[in-house]
C-alpha cells in the first residue's frame, strides 16, 4: 500500500519541479535581451539549463523521498518506495509529453523510466544510509543524482553510435546501482 502512496507522492514531486521550471522559463523570457523567443523546450535544450532542469527534479525527489517515504520505509523499502516515487515521476512526465504532443519512441521512453526510476533508488538508498537532515547529504546526493541524470539529458542530444554505447554505459550503472544497493541495505543498516 505504501508502494501507491510512494507512487502518488512521485507525481506531486514532477508537478513541483514542472512549476519551479515553468517560474525559471518565465523569468528567463523576462529578463532575457535576446530578441529570438525561446519555447519551454528549446529552452532546455541550453546547457546551463539542462544542468537546472536535472538539478531541480532531482531536489524535489529528494525533498519528497527524505521528508515523506523515510518516515514510513525500513530496510529495503527506502529503495522500493522511492523506485515507486521514481514511477510516479516518469509517469507523469510521460503524460506531459503525450498530451504536448512531444511524446518519444519507446526506446526512449523506456531509457527515461530507468533514468527517474533508478535515480530514486539510488537517492532513496543514499537517504536511509546516511543523515537525510545534514546539509552535505542533501548536496552529496543531488549533486550526483544531477551528474548522473543530466549526464544521459546531454547524451540524447545529439544520438549517434558512440553516444548510445555511453548511454547503455550509464543506463546498466544505474540499474547494477540498485541492484547493489537492494543486496547490501540491510547490511548497511544493522546495528
Amino acid at each position: 500500500m505504501r508502494q501507491i502512496e510512494s507512487f502518488f507522492w512521485g507525481i506531486i514531486a514532477a508537478l513541483g519541479a514542472l512549476f519551479v521550471q515553468l517560474l525559471v522559463f518565465i523569468g528567463f523570457s523576462f529578463f532575457s535581451n535576446s530578441q529570438t523567443e525561446f519555447t519551454f523546450s528549446q529552452l532546455f535544450i541550453l546547457p546551463q539549463f539542462v544542468i537546472a532542469a536535472a538539478f531541480i527534479e532531482e531536489t524535489f525527489r529528494y525533498l519528497i523521498i527524505s521528508k515523506v517515504v523515510e518516515m514510513y520505509s525500513l530496510s529495503k523499502s527506502f529503495i522500493i518506495n522511492s523506485l515507486f516515487v521514481g514511477l510516479g515521476f516518469a509517469a507523469t512526465e510521460f503524460l506531459l509529453l503525450e498530451t504536448s504532443g512531444n511524446l518519444p519512441n519507446n526506446q526512449i521512453l523506456s531509457e527515461l523510466a530507468i533514468v527517474h526510476i533508478g535515480i530514486s533508488g539510488i537517492i532513496g538508498y543514499l537517504v536511509a544510509v546516511k543523515n537525510p537532515q545534514r546539509v552535505w547529504t542533501f548536496i552529496y546526493v543531488v549533486t550526483l543524482a544531477t551528474i548522473l541524470h543530466s549526464s544521459y539529458n546531454f547524451l540524447i542530444q545529439k544520438r549517434e553510435f558512440f553516444q548510445s554505447y555511453l548511454i547503455l554505459i550509464l543506463l546498466g550503472l544505474i540499474i547494477l546501482t540498485n541492484l547493489f544497493n537492494l543486496l547490501r541495505i540491510n547490511r548497511k543498516l544493522a546495528p
